[in-house]
């Protein structure tokens, strides 16, 4: 186990001893990423974070691991992660806008004691123009973050502020109406 941070590389090395320094490497706090071309490899790629095979690899290698290099070229593998980060970077997101108008309509729907202040032909307006449209901007957008901690968080703590804004602003607007202001 302690071989697997003090060694930067190894020969000659059985499936068990594979999947072994795998186990170990994640045990000690490590992302893993494993790669391989054998099905004697498959053991390993499956206790991996990230298991990448060989284009010319055995095919049960290839059904075994998350991803395929279809050209055996690993200077690919900063693009492919670039690519990864964008896409996970953008879905946490857009999950957020999604979840603001969630958080929202649920919490009027709870705090305010007459009936439900949206028509909902309304919201078909409000969520294409603030949900749908940037949504499908952030998608096109590049991010080079590292993906860091836990999804469900990060995607509530950007939410919440964004659902109580809108929470405090419409009960805002609905006291000024029932108080007589004219809104027009």
């Amino acid at each position: 186990p302690d071989a697997c941070e003090r060694y930067a590389v190894f020969g000659r090395v059985t499936p068990t001893r594979k999947k072994a320094l795998v186990e170990a490497l994640k045990a000690k706090g490590h992302h893993v990423a494993m790669t391989g071309d054998g099905v004697n490899d498959i053991p390993a790629l499956k206790a991996a974070d990230c298991s990448i095979a060989m284009a010319g690899g055995a095919d049960a290698t290839k059904q075994a691991a998350q991803l395929t290099l279809l050209d055996a070229n690993f200077a690919n593998m900063p693009l492919i992660v670039a690519e990864g980060r964008r896409v996970v970077g953008n879905i946490t997101r857009a999950a957020s806008l999604f979840l603001v108008k969630t958080l929202y309509s649920f919490a009027l729907a709870l705090l305010i004691p007459v009936e439900y202040p949206f028509q909902p032909i309304q919201l078909t307006l409000i969520s294409s123009l603030t949900i749908g449209l940037p949504a499908f901007l952030l998608t096109l957008e590049p991010n080079q973050d590292r993906i860091q901690g836990s999804f469900l968080r990060t995607v509530l703590t950007r939410a919440i502020p964004g659902a109580a804004a809108v929470c405090i602003c419409s009960m805002a607007a609905m006291a000024g109406v029932n108080f007589g202001w004219d809104m027009a």
